[in-house]
């Protein structure tokens, strides 16, 4: 007999989303069409049909949370999950009419393009997608690179759900870091030696990350709301963190933990309310911090289902001395003005320029920073939202949205997509000279080799 969880997984699997969290062997590829460059309609059509499915892919994404949420909330309840997995069909069915219609769209309208590049220009499913024919790669790839995966993260005893890394950063020699979310985990990839080993654990469920220009890995600690900064050098011992949710965390507590040095800088509340959940973080050169606080249920939170206490989902700024803490922005509305989702978020080497992507609202906007960190001059950079993501140093951003979208600053179109088996959420340059782009995607842990490199020296 299936248990309402159990229940849950099998529909999970067979929307499509848990597909890629099994490592399968891959079929080899047909032989790929020649591709032919776009022109700059087709380049403005691709963006403009991607800005139109991103609402739907968010939907789905959304209803594949809040069923993934009800399979782990203790007690399950049948009808809830069988409910919520009737919405997750309902929001696949019109992600899938709408994307087919966009294809054929494009496909008649952009004859010059063969049958799989229009495919891959489209935005998959969900987050990410369910794969397809090899995706046009962008130029700063480069020649004769593929995608390798480096690691698939187990399933402990102790993890929500499947693993789900996220938070990809990169330390200043190179190494680089990123989180296993479910599993409150931090994880260290060294460069040098190619081993991947545990960081930091348990680690407050910690989701995007950056170092700042001083070595320090800023933490966006999602358990407590929190914003942390951690040191590489340090260590300290304390009681043995006990989980905010009973239900969840390591059962094997002893009864002190040596962990890296942790300073918190910020409490987890705005004006006296929690927190929506600090998702990502950009550290400016002047140790100034942003980072984007949209709102997103979790199990490991005490109620797992508790309402946002915030008005808005917006951009935080908190200042280089730790003393000013207030929103960067009066609101984080789409040019329509309607209020959005801030996710990733990334700005340039000399302090001057923030990224902040809208991912429910299919937007990325470009913000001046001024002197006093305010964000002036919002514009939108291309019409796509993203998860986490990066930026190299030609002016490119690489999104998780449909693979690792590229897309230029300049001229807010797709340069090309960086397909990837399973469906990424965060990106970071690293490696010793910064050229190496390093994805996280669900239970794995990716790079690709470019002819780039990173904007930003922990991003």
């Amino acid at each position: 007999m299936k248990t309402p969880r159990n229940l849950a997984l099998g529909l999970l699997i067979a929307s499509g989303w848990a597909v890629t969290s099994f490592a399968q062997p891959a079929a080899a590829p047909a032989p790929a069409a020649p591709l032919v460059p776009l022109n700059a309609p087709q380049f403005a059509a691709v963006s403009a049909m991607n800005a139109a499915l991103a609402p739907l892919n968010q939907a789905l994404t959304v209803a594949r949370d809040a069923l993934t949420a009800a399979s782990l909330t203790l007690p399950t309840n049948a009808q809830d999950i069988s409910a919520k997995a009737d919405a997750v069909a309902r929001a696949d069915l019109a992600v899938a009419n709408a994307r087919a219609a966009a294809i054929a769209t494009l496909q008649s309208s952009a004859n010059r393009l063969n049958a799989g590049q229009v495919q891959n220009l489209i935005t998959p499913a969900g987050r990410g997608g369910r794969g397809g024919a090899p995706a046009p790669l962008p130029p700063t790839v480069a020649p004769g690179a593929v995608v390798e995966k480096l690691a698939t993260l187990p399933r402990e005893s102790y993890t929500v759900g499947m693993p789900f890394t996220e938070g990809a950063t990169s330390a200043p020699n190179g190494d680089v870091y990123f989180v296993e979310q479910n599993s409150s985990k931090i994880m260290k990839w060294s460069v040098a030696d190619k081993t991947l080993s545990v960081f930091m654990h348990p680690a407050g469920y910690a989701n995007g990350m950056s170092f700042d220009y001083k070595g320090n890995l800023i933490v966006c600690a999602d358990e407590r709301n929190e914003l942390w900064s951690v040191s590489l050098t340090e260590k300290e011992t304390i009681p043995y963190p006990a989980p905010l949710n009973p239900a969840v965390g390591d059962p094997d507590r002893p009864a002190t933990l040596t962990r890296p040095k942790v300073t918190v800088l910020m409490d987890g509340k705005y004006n006296g309310k929690l927190l929506g959940g600090p998702n990502d973080v950009w550290c400016a050169p002047n140790g100034d911090l942003y980072f984007s606080d949209p709102y997103y249920a979790r199990s490991w939170w005490n109620p797992s289902n508790r309402p946002s206490e915030q008005d808005q989902r917006t951009i935080y700024f908190l200042s280089a001395d730790r003393k000013t803490f207030r929103r960067a922005v009066a609101d984080f509305n789409n040019v329509a003005g309607v209020a959005g989702t801030p996710n990733g978020i990334i700005g340039t080497r000399d302090g001057k320029t923030l990224y902040v992507a809208n991912i429910t609202g299919g937007e990325t906007y470009g913000y001046d920073i001024q002197p006093d960190g305010s964000l002036t001059n919002k514009r939108v950079v291309c019409h796509s939202g993203s998860d986490g993501m990066t930026l190299d140093n030609q002016g490119n951003l690489y999104m998780s949205s449909g693979g690792v979208s590229v897309y230029s600053t300049k001229t807010g179109q797709l340069i090309g997509v960086i397909p990837v088996p399973e469906g990424p959420a965060n990106v970071a340059f690293g490696g010793p000279d910064h050229s190496m782009l390093y994805i996280t995607a669900r239970t794995g842990f990716y790079a690709i080799q470019t002819n780039v490199k990173g904007e930003n020296p922990g991003k």
